[in-house]
């Protein structure tokens, strides 16, 4: 490959990479967002998991756009299968990226602090409530688990996938441009051949050499 897809490459790599590590972070800051709770509700601290979720999120969108401005058009080159596989696994990129983003987002505004309310759950009859009966509990609505990884795996997917459709379009036009240069190499020169008299000079000059042949 060319020196520049190279640096493109591991420039994309590096921040699909940072992205992912964001992500982890953030989710074992995740958890100690949850300070106590009272009757005027439930209590928040703010977390380390605001800023690496952002900035997961505008890595993950910096990665992928880096590699389809670098790629500049995925179905211009190949046959037409082929662009239409490429350009289809370029969408899934921006898909999932997007997806990763918004869901680093919503975790991280989940742990910008404040006091939030209360949420209804359901009793199990029998085995939660003391009376046998159904009921309600009002919980503290948590952050659930995993929220931040799933958000890191799907960057790391949609990253990926938007470097193997630039490599694949990269390597074609690189196939296509030294078969041209050879077919072009290959053509034969043009030959030069005299320059052939008028057919009037040619007709005149053999008229006369009759004439002069008999004069002498």
């Amino acid at each position: 490959m060319q020196k520049r897809a190279v640096l493109v490459c591991m420039a994309a790599t590096l921040l699909g990479l940072l992205a992912v590590v964001l992500g982890f972070a953030a989710e074992h800051f995740q958890k100690k967002a949850f300070v106590r709770s009272d009757v005027s509700g439930c209590h928040y601290r703010r977390t380390q998991a605001l800023g690496c979720g952002v900035v997961a999120a505008l890595l993950s969108l910096a990665a992928v756009t880096l590699v389809t401005a670098a790629s500049g058009c995925f179905c211009c080159s190949g046959g037409r299968r082929r662009g239409c596989a490429r350009t289809a696994c370029a969408v899934v990129a921006w898909l999932q990226v997007v997806s990763a983003a918004v869901t680093f987002l919503y975790g991280a505004s989940r742990n910008a602090g404040g006091t939030g309310g209360f949420t209804a759950v359901r009793r199990r009859p029998g085995r939660d409530s003391p009376s046998g009966g159904g009921g309600f509990d009002f919980v503290c609505d948590d952050l659930r688990d995993g929220v931040f990884v799933s958000a890191s795996v799907t960057a790391a997917i949609g990253i990926f996938c938007a470097i193997t459709a630039y490599v694949d379009a990269l390597q074609h036009r690189n196939h296509r441009t030294p078969t041209l240069g050879v077919a072009m190499e290959q053509q034969p020169p043009p030959v030069a051949y005299p320059a052939q008299p008028p057919n009037g000079a040619g007709n005149g000059a053999a008229a006369k050499q009759p004439g002069g042949s008999a004069s002498a």
